[in-house]
């Protein structure tokens, strides 16, 4: 199962983009009005004062840059420029006493150093940001990669294990099968025995089934891919669940675009996908009856991600625990006490196969299992 970037992570990498957010407020609005406060209100005599206070205005506008990036920095800049401009070139409207007492080319020069300094520092920390954005996003990647690799080499040592135990179980089921051929015609039917013979020749089927469940789990067949629309796969899920759905009380509703959603992949193993996420819904609404949604649409692509088609199931059953979500797709992790567990990891397995990802989260008419898949462009 694939990982995205998450939006936690990358809301750290991201400075308060608000000009008139609090930390603005705090640390440039703020000073800027109490430097021009006391800017405007110090006498001419006192020369050294309004050198300082001039200077002062430096402070708010760079920490403007690193709060809110180029456009907080040029905010401040020029906000700082037009309430010095009165008070160092209008003294004759003002008064006397709000007159800067610093020469004509020292306070221009000022005023156009507040500006280049607002453009060079909100460009620097628009180049800082983007680097910590893509460093962040980077360390995503790099965490959801050595997921990947610990889950595969994790999947590959059980497939290993349950091949070997299941080769060596198939062999006396076999053997166990053909013996119950040949005795079955031996038994009458109205014979006291015949009911725990039944009983016999039923489990040694359900192991058989068991046995090719732990098979398909531990050694996947090839996929055959090819061009398909994802709409099919929808429509086949559609036929396959239809009647069960029907004896369950449960009402299948299928959303469909008009257009194709084009994908590389294996039919019968797509549609294996679906059914796996059917079921455990069907096992979910229990006996109650409900509702079963199934959809299909295109997902746009993510900065620097791949466009994905979706097909989204979602059922009305109870929410799911957080502790459950987190392992639901793990091998031999199952809420029944007869399932194996590994339904859903199978599936999981054919999304690695299709470089998709399957996930589950409580949302829409109660929980939602949405299989992603590259859209194929036109």
């Amino acid at each position: 199962m694939g990982s995205a970037a998450p939006a936690e992570a990358r809301s750290l990498a991201e400075p308060e983009r608000q000009l008139f957010g609090a930390r603005m407020l705090a640390f440039v609005w703020l000073p800027i009005a109490v430097i021009t406060t006391l800017h405007y209100s110090t006498g001419m005599e006192q020369q050294w004062i309004h050198d300082v206070l001039r200077r002062c205005y430096y402070l708010p506008i760079v920490v403007a840059a690193f709060v809110c990036g180029l456009k907080g920095a040029l905010a401040a800049a020029l906000t700082t420029s037009a309430l010095y401009v009165p008070h160092a070139f209008l003294g004759h409207v003002l008064g006397h006493h709000h007159h800067d007492p610093a020469g004509t080319l020292e306070k221009v020069l000022e005023i156009v150093l507040y500006n280049g300094v607002g453009a060079a520092a909100g460009t620097l920390a628009e180049l800082e940001r983007r680097r910590r954005v893509e460093l962040v996003r980077a360390l995503d990647e790099q965490q959801a990669l050595v997921g990947q690799l610990v889950r595969a080499g994790r999947l590959s040592a059980l497939g290993q294990v349950v091949a070997g135990i299941t080769h060596e179980i198939k062999n006396p089921l076999h053997a166990l099968a053909g013996t119950a051929e040949l005795i079955d015609p031996l038994i009458p039917e109205e014979a006291e025995e015949r009911g725990m013979w039944e009983i016999h020749v039923r489990e040694i089927r359900r192991l058989q089934r068991i046995a090719e469940r732990f098979l398909s789990f531990a050694r996947p067949g090839p996929s055959e891919l090819r061009e398909l629309d994802l709409r099919d796969v929808a429509g086949r899920l559609r036929e396959l669940i239809d009647a069960d759905a029907r004896g369950k009380g449960i009402r299948v509703e299928v959303d469909l675009p008009g257009e194709p959603v084009p994908v590389l992949g294996d039919r019968d193993q797509l549609a294996s996908v679906a059914l796996n996420i059917a079921v455990n819904a069907f096992e979910a609404l229990a006996e109650g009856g409900g509702v079963l949604r199934i959809a299909v649409a295109s997902a746009g692509a993510e900065e620097g991600g791949r466009a994905m088609a979706v097909l989204r199931l979602e059922n009305d059953g109870p929410p799911l625990a957080e502790g459950e979500r987190a392992r639901l797709f793990d091998p031999f992790v199952s809420g029944r006490a007869q399932g194996t567990g590994l339904g859903l990891a199978i599936a999981a397995r054919i999304a690695d196969q299709h470089r998709g990802e399957i996930s589950a989260e409580n949302g829409g008419l109660g929980v939602i299992f949405s299989f992603r898949v590259p859209l194929l462009r036109g």
